[in-house]
């Protein structure tokens, strides 16, 4: 029998902490890295639950009680009226072998690509109530700060990235080599047409509340978009292109923020 993984994203409230990223805020940005992550757990054939937006705290530690869940995993990201404050931090219900476990398991496939590469923190935190009342070990994360620019603009908004190294992370904890499904298949780029410079390859592109897409075939999107972006490659895939949110992330691996149907730029 597969293990249950719950992924509990924030649920503050819409509207509710705001971050830098105009128009967004902890609960819209939270849910897409849970998706994600969710994806390529499901990849490595855990079984997943993502708690509804509707749930509130008690009914997401019932829910992951019922279901015997092995991981209870709140998703959040942190904030400072020090706008220059940011690290990762990990929260668990008390400082003992068993939790440095999972933080030394999970810890650095998210730091590896956190910004800066800031080592985490492990914290003790046994008054929360999604630590303290799960029957799973429960591993509270604080994924950067949404008051904090730099980790808005490289780390937060870019869900693929970060939801991906934290599904690394739990399958390291729990001795599963992580493979990475969205490879199984590469992806063929679309019959060339005529060169336009609108999309070419560092091309800039201005998006208003655009679906973003975790790959080229995805039909449900992971968030939406608003701001400049760039596009990583100029190549376009099943009618989609593959976009950065920095110029110099432009054709660097593992840079990608995401996927965009081409008739939105």
């Amino acid at each position: 029998m597969a293990k249950l993984i719950y992924l509990s994203p924030s649920n503050h409230g819409k509207g509710a902490n705001k971050c830098k990223k105009s128009d967004c805020y902890e609960d819209k940005h939270t849910r897409p890295i849970a998706e994600v992550c969710a994806r390529h757990l499901k990849n490595n054939g855990f079984d997943v639950i993502i708690a509804k937006t509707s749930q509130n705290m008690a009914a997401r530690c019932s829910e992951s009680n019922a279901k015997k869940a092995a991981l209870h995993v709140p998703i959040h990201t942190n904030a400072s009226s020090t706008e220059s404050a940011r690290y990762l931090m990990f929260m668990f219900y008390k400082d003992s072998d068993t939790y440095r476990k999972i933080f030394d398991k999970v810890a650095p496939s998210v730091e590896a690509v956190y910004p800066g590469k800031l080592k985490a923190k492990f914290a003790k935190r046994a008054d929360l109530y999604e630590i303290n009342r799960p029957i799973a070990k429960s591993m509270y994360c604080e994924l950067g700060f949404h008051t904090n620019k730099k980790d808005c603009d490289e780390f937060i908004h870019n869900p693929e990235m970060v939801g991906k190294a934290l599904a690394k992370g739990i399958c390291n904890y729990f001795g599963v080599s992580f493979k990475d499904g969205d490879k199984t298949e590469p992806d063929k780029p679309d019959k060339p047409s005529k060169p336009d410079k609108k999309y070419s390859k560092g091309a800039a592109v201005k998006l208003s509340a655009k679906p973003l897409y975790a790959t080229s075939t995805n039909k449900v999107p992971s968030t939406h978009v608003t701001g400049t972006y760039y596009l990583w490659d100029g190549e376009v895939i099943k009618g989609r292109m593959r976009i950065t949110n920095l110029k110099s992330r432009v054709g660097v691996n593992g840079q990608v923020t995401g996927w965009i149907d081409k008739k939105d730029i």
